[in-house]
């Protein structure tokens, strides 16, 4: 995407009045690493093999997509309202229903050698072979042209497959379910209550989309693989992968399709490429700063109705595109803000291109009204993003963590520094007095409700900003014990200690930790003996 934004990583944004060092250190203790885990990737595509439906649709392959599949869906989250809690469902799991017997083709020259089967009594048709037309019609969309010669042709009905494939569903399930089933478009809606597929130990909504496979990379697409020739963040062997896995072929037509041609309009889905990408070329960090778009969006942009959560994506992932990989960790708080800068001017501009097919503008639908409202909010959120992100956790805590934070009060000296940021420019200083005091504060919160290893984690990361801005270096082991020594209640330091050095057995570097779990462990035989006595 041609943008008029360069990527600088700057120390202070004086659009948001922020210091991105400060930005970055709050955003990555609002959303720990720990919740973002590729390891949970490997969890999902196990849980959803085990959870597989066997022997519903004998000519079906489910391929889970989109952003739970993806590992960039948003955790759970607990949100406290004036009756009680309770957890939120802000993620769910899209299923193509691929109909592997269908045989999708981009080269003309094939049609002479297509196979023409009436599938009119039948849903899946044993073979089935088209020949994918892109010429006039809307970038990013396909006709299927079915026949076999060039004396007449034969479209495929997008709207009938539909019918027969929501009545064949709902011909395998019990009438009770199926009155549960909504339907979205191309989508069947399965609600979390009566789905099958797991997260985390929850039950994810559920979207079913029909989808045709196609092996073909489509030419309409080229601009894609020539764009990562020379680019490192999608390297070539993900690049190759991602060309022979092809794409799919799915029914939906483009919004602003005349009426004639809706029924003939397919949309060549690339979500199991997005798939991979987010999978092989996304770090934890990116994942990290996604997530915190994700969470700004939720809180300010989807009650519009204007964006979806997949132009987000498509923007990000073209901030990627741009950005070193590095700079999303050494200042992801420049990162966040720059992707808000493309937006803005994607808006603007009133296009946000297909990351596949850049021709394809995915917001061509909106009207003028509409860019107008949608580019005071985004501007809006430039000017604070942080205020929205505060915003979300005021009544919400992440599930995972256990535990509901005061991030205004904790991060309130942190927010205070960045004006004396601005004039002294040390962050040394601000990592030391500001920073560091702040990290132990947020160690002690966990520490208390049990969660050591997020206090660790915690820790982790404050030490990696010691060892890479403060002129005087301070081991972990050495900060830890810092952060120890503000419990009171001595029982959770040693328990806190006994899961530290277990994790650390065989690391000389938490010899002193060692030392001090030993030293409380005599003073509370001492302690023991004392009151025997007594």
């Amino acid at each position: 995407m041609d943008t008029g934004h360069q990527f600088t990583c700057r120390e202070f944004d004086d659009v948001s009045a922020l210091s991105t060092l400060h930005f970055s250190y709050i955003v990555q203790n609002l959303i720990p690493l720990s919740v973002l885990d590729k390891n949970k990737i490997a969890e999902f595509d196990k849980a959803l093999e085990e959870n597989q439906e066997v022997g519903m649709f004998e000519d079906i392959i489910p391929v889970a997509v989109g952003s739970t599949s993806e590992g960039l869906n948003m955790p759970n989250f607990i949100e406290i309202t004036d009756t009680g809690s309770r957890s939120l469902d802000l993620s769910d799991l899209d299923i193509l229903q691929v109909l592997n017997q269908y045989t999708i083709t981009f080269n003309e020259s094939e049609k002479p050698l297509l196979r023409y089967t009436n599938g009119i009594k039948e849903l899946f048709p044993w073979e089935f072979f088209a020949l994918a037309e892109t010429n006039g019609i809307h970038p990013g969309y396909v006709r299927l042209n079915r026949s076999n010669t060039t004396l007449f042709d034969e479209y495929q009905d997008r709207e009938m497959l539909l019918l027969r494939f929501r009545m064949y569903h709902f011909e395998r399930n019990s009438r009770e379910f199926v009155d549960m089933i909504e339907v979205n478009g191309p989508a069947l809606t399965i609600p979390v209550s009566f789905s099958d597929r797991k997260m985390n130990g929850k039950p994810l909504p559920l979207d079913k989309v029909l989808a045709m496979p196609c092996q073909e990379w489509p030419p309409t697409a080229n601009s894609f693989k020539e764009r990562f020739k020379d680019n490192d963040w999608i390297q070539k062997g993900l690049l190759k992968m991602i060309i022979e896995c092809g794409c799919h072929i799915v029914p939906v037509h483009h919004r602003l399709a005349i009426e004639t041609r809706c029924k003939e309009e397919w949309r060549i889905s690339f979500a199991t490429s997005e798939r991979l990408i987010a999978r092989e070329a996304l770090t934890d960090f990116q994942r990290q700063a996604y997530i915190a778009i994700k969470i700004i969006y939720h809180q300010k942009l989807k009650k519009l109705e204007l964006l979806s959560s997949y132009h987000m994506k498509t923007v990000f992932f073209f901030a990627c595109e741009k950005i070193n990989t590095k700079s999303w960790r050494e200042n992801m708080g420049t990162c966040i803000l720059y992707f808000f800068d493309v937006l803005i001017e994607c808006v603007r501009k009133g296009n946000i291109p297909s990351f596949f097919i850049p021709e394809n503008n995915l917001i061509d639908y909106l009207t003028e009204e509409e860019l107008t409202i949608l580019e005071k909010e985004v501007t809006y959120i430039r000017t604070k993003p942080l205020d929205q992100l505060l915003a979300f956790f005021d009544n919400k805590y992440l599930e995972e963590i256990g535990v509901k934070l005061d991030y205004r009060d904790i991060f309130s000296p942190v927010i205070s520094d960045m004006e004396f940021y601005c004039e002294l420019r040390n962050f040394d200083l601000s990592l030391k007095e500001v920073l560091r005091p702040c990290s132990i504060r947020i160690m002690v919160n966990y520490m208390e409700s049990g969660n050591y290893k997020e206090a660790i984690m915690t820790a982790k990361h404050v030490h990696f900003l010691n060892r890479k801005c403060a002129s005087e270096k301070e081991a972990l082991a050495k900060f830890v014990l810092s952060a120890a020594l503000e419990i009171e209640n001595r029982a959770i330091v040693v328990d806190f200690f006994r899961y530290l050095i277990e994790r650390f057995e065989e690391e000389d570097a938490f010899d002193c930790c060692k030392s001090y779990l030993k030293y409380l462990e005599q003073q509370e035989d001492m302690n023991k003996s004392y009151c025997c006595v007594m």
